[in-house]
């Protein structure tokens, strides 16, 4: 999974879709994060290039899809918190063609107490909310000339899988257990079909 984190988008690159499909789980540790947040051994532990908190990537229970676009195409914007706010729209009308309704795409951040530790317990611009809790999580990588926007959806939404994997500090495990436990909207619906309602949501 880490090679898939760690590719890198040519200077060149036009309006790209990349569908990750990663062959096993993992804690993707953000870029600035230490590593000793991650308390297990025995799981595999991989970095993202790109910011925020940690997250479980399971490639049965999420859906993973990146987007690049370059400096030149006109959904590019300079200010980073208004860049993602075009894809967060495509995700809330694939979500809404899935019956997920009221979606709010978020246009501020949240860090709330516990998002520099886990991803989902904070909130982005761009990432799209359903009743309070998160259905689409945006984390992006810049340069120069390329952006690339890496998008999360949880089919399944396991809390504590996440917080076994993490150094939670004394006497502060029930605030995160509670946080978590309603942080995240699962998308009950087959990875292909969302996917789908992904592509067809996607400007032209």
């Amino acid at each position: 999974m880490g090679e898939l984190h760690a590719l890198t988008p040519g200077a060149d690159a036009e309006r790209e879709v990349w569908l990750m499909s990663p062959t096993d789980t993992a804690l993707v540790l953000g870029s600035a994060q230490s590593a000793d947040v991650a308390s297990s051994h025995d799981s595999k532990v991989v970095r993202r290039r790109s910011g925020g908190g940690a997250v479980m990537v399971d490639p049965h229970h999420s859906v993973w899809i990146d987007v690049v676009i370059n400096r030149a195409d006109p959904l590019w914007d300079d200010d980073v918190n208004r860049a993602p706010l075009w894809l967060g729209q495509a995700w809330r009308a694939a979500l809404a063609s899935l019956e997920a309704i009221g979606g709010e795409v978020l246009d501020r951040y949240e860090p709330g107490p516990w998002g520099q530790l886990a991803c989902f317990a904070s909130r982005g611009p761009g990432e799209v909310l359903i009743d309070g809790a998160k259905a689409v999580g945006i984390t992006q990588r810049r340069t120069r000339d390329t952006a690339r926007f890496q998008t999360l959806v949880y089919r399944r939404w396991a809390p504590e899988q996440l917080m076994s994997r993490l150094v939670v500090p004394t006497g502060q495990t029930d605030s995160l257990r509670n946080t978590l436990a309603g942080s995240a909207y699962p998308l009950d619906a087959p990875a292909e079909k969302i996917i789908a309602a992904f592509l067809n949501s996607l400007p032209r």
